[in-house]
């Protein structure tokens, strides 16, 4: 069996569990006045799923994060350099 690839920035593999995801996203819905509308979110990830830098199928090789879980934040923006391909919210 194939070891799993350990993150550039810690010791912890790059594979993340939907689990995991699923913990960090329902934490980041705990306040609502800082996460953007269902309708954001989804055209975020949308954009994101088509990106050419998503890793893994859940993290952003620009900022190493998971895009399921910094979508959500209307204080982030896409992390591609000098041309974010979404913008933070007001």
């Amino acid at each position: 069996m194939k070891e799993k690839s350990p993150c550039k920035g810690c010791m912890e593999s790059v594979l993340v569990t939907e689990e995991v995801i699923q913990e960090l996203v329902k934490e980041a819905e705990e306040d609502s006045s800082v996460m953007v509308s269902d309708e954001v979110y989804q055209a975020r990830l949308k954009t994101c799923e088509s990106c050419p830098s998503l890793q893994y199928g859940t993290t952003c090789a620009h900022s190493g994060s998971i895009v399921r879980y910094r979508a959500k934040y209307k204080n982030k923006s896409c992390p591609f350099a000098g041309k974010p391909k979404w913008e933070k919210v007001s």
